[in-house]
């Protein structure tokens, strides 16, 4: 099962929202685009081995 969204390209616009974006709302972007980032490590990362079985 596929997915339409690509975290990288998330985490980057929502860091081009942060740059736009102030104070609390700067703060918030930046909390967005460490999340889509943090997804996009698990995604792509090193699969650990499946349990032989």
């Amino acid at each position: 099962m596929g997915s339409d969204f690509d975290p990288q390209k998330q985490a980057e616009a929502a860091m081009k929202e942060a740059v736009n974006a102030d104070g609390f709302e700067r703060q918030r972007w930046i909390r967005f685009a460490q999340a889509w980032l943090e997804l996009a490590r698990s995604h792509h990362g090193p699969r650990s081995p499946e349990p032989a079985g």
